[in-house]
């Protein structure tokens, strides 16, 4: 039962972005910090009654880019199938001045409601500003999302650990990355995981439930870009392979070399996801 458990999980785990998967190569080069997991944002056009055509998209992409500048990926025009969702409304209040509404909706979890936020302006005075004021009111607008994210995830790092429900994992030493990759992405993984309540991380491989894994690949396809592979894979405590999640992109060449940085976020985010993914059909095929 377990070789056949590992052989299924390997064959028909889904390749998680930002990595292109190699067998649906477009020619294009994928950009390893496009949203990807939970912790993605994809912000919807702002609703406000009697607006011009562009204001609500435009909005839009200036607060996706203002998140983006505070290190939290986020876009207003790509969205992986587990980016949570910012929903933002503009209401004029009784003295007639734009009020910010916004709700993140979250896959499987209940909405977190943000704090109103005034701009200081009607909705004339709003279609009137100059790009800078529209800039410096979504930097202001992604602050605080930025905060209440932050604020969240603290207390959901804070209940995955202390509870005794989720699985107990324990990360082996990754391998083959240049610069600092080894070591950044095994720190945004245990982040990962505990951040979106996905399993405990412990330091004793002997006190864990599974082994994870990390293999890392880079070889060169050409004179400017190299080919990275991530290979994520849950063992047993006994060592056996239970599954494995692969991960693909080219990238500029030697742009790993040095820090990884966001990279290493980016690429940690999709291997929790394929991570849970392979421990939910565990604890199916354990019933």
């Amino acid at each position: 039962m377990t070789c056949l458990l590992a052989v299924l999980l390997a064959a028909c785990q889904p390749l998680p972005q930002p990595f292109l998967p190699d067998e649906k190569e477009t020619g294009q080069l994928m950009p390893l910090t496009m949203p990807v997991g939970e912790q993605s944002l994809y912000v919807l056009p702002v609703t406000l009654a009697n607006a011009p055509d562009e204001l609500p998209r435009d909005f839009a992409a200036k607060l996706a880019a203002a998140l983006v500048a505070l290190d939290w990926p986020a876009s207003a025009n790509v969205r992986s199938a587990a980016s949570a969702e910012l929903v933002s409304t503009l209401i004029e209040d009784a003295k007639g001045q734009l009020v910010w509404a916004w709700q993140l909706a979250r896959r499987g979890s209940p909405p977190l409601n943000g704090e109103d936020f005034p701009l200081g302006l009607s909705l004339e005075g709003l279609q009137q500003a100059p790009d800078a004021t529209r800039l410096s009111l979504t930097r202001a607008m992604a602050q605080r999302v930025v905060q209440s994210l932050e604020a969240l995830e603290s207390n959901q790092r804070i209940e995955a650990a202390l509870d005794p429900a989720l699985p107990k994992l324990a990360l082996l030493p990754f391998d083959g990355a240049p610069g600092d990759g080894n070591k950044t992405l095994a720190a945004a993984l245990r982040d990962q995981l505990l951040g979106a309540g996905i399993a405990r991380v412990v330091a004793d491989p002997a006190a864990a439930d599974y082994l994870v894994d990390c293999a890392i690949v880079i070889s060169d396809v050409g004179p400017r870009l190299q080919q990275v592979v991530l290979a994520w894979s849950l063992f047993a405590p006994d060592g056996q392979r239970l599954g494995t999640v692969n991960q693909a992109n080219r990238v500029p060449r030697g742009s790993l070399n040095g820090a990884w940085g966001d990279t290493a976020k980016a690429a940690a985010q999709g291997g929790a996801d394929g991570l849970r993914d392979m421990l939910d059909r565990l604890k199916t095929v354990k019933r």
